[in-house]
């Protein structure tokens, strides 16, 4: 077998497919990525006009099983398509895309150890590293509705302790952003975090997703 040219799904192959997929659905960070992007109850409604082609895990793990592809390449290209679409429409400073790029670089290593004579498939999206010194020479550097939703969601599901933390970042960068509304209650308004301050809490976020604080008390 040459690289570059067609793989044909045969059983062995099959099996090696079946085996990436499962160990990326398996995966606690891939929970986002199973499914299809609810846009409509998200509401992002310019998802479709930005993606051309949703993609995610479960599709995935039918088309494979119902023999809609033709070689293995075609499997593997609509996999890298979903962390593609995740960095294109989220950019660079999204938790998100950050969880999707962790997924990227398992899903490649998977895909060097069960398939060697098979191309690693390549990113076509370019994600630039956002760096205090960009943000302050970027200044029309937006947080997208798709950012705010997430963020809105993932506040949800954090603990007293790490909503504290946040409170914090927030107060210090963006004080507008925090609202006090009794003394036991109080309310983040997202629309009024910058840039900067938002950039913060997603990396405090990514931190507690990917576990390297010892006493965080849930997963995010």
């Amino acid at each position: 077998m040459i690289k570059g040219t067609p793989t044909p799904i045969n059983k062995e192959e099959l099996k090696k497919l079946n085996q990436i997929l499962q160990q990326l659905i398996d995966s606690n960070d891939s929970l986002e990525f199973r499914q299809p992007v609810d846009y409509k109850t998200l509401g992002l409604h310019d998802y479709l006009s930005v993606i051309k082609k949703p993609m995610d895990l479960g599709t995935c793990e039918k088309k494979l099983q119902n023999s809609e592809y033709k070689c293995v390449e075609e499997c593997l290209d609509d996999i890298q398509s979903i962390w593609d679409n995740c960095k294109l429409y989220n950019g660079p400073s999204s938790w998100i895309t950050k969880l999707s790029e962790k997924l990227e670089k398992s899903f490649k290593k998977y895909v060097k150890n069960y398939l060697p004579l098979v191309n690693v498939p390549q990113s076509s999206i370019k994600i630039r590293k956002i760096t205090d010194e960009a943000v302050q020479e970027d200044t029309h550097l937006t947080i997208s509705h798709s950012e705010k939703v997430e963020f809105s969601n993932i506040l949800k599901q954090l603990n007293p302790d790490q909503i504290g933390a946040l409170v914090q970042i927030i107060q210090t960068g963006s004080p507008s952003a925090f609202v006090v509304v009794s003394k036991e209650r109080f309310q983040i308004i997202i629309d009024n975090i910058d840039f900067d301050t938002f950039t913060k809490c997603q990396n405090q976020i990514q931190t507690w997703m990917t576990g390297d604080e010892i006493n965080k008390k849930v997963k995010i």
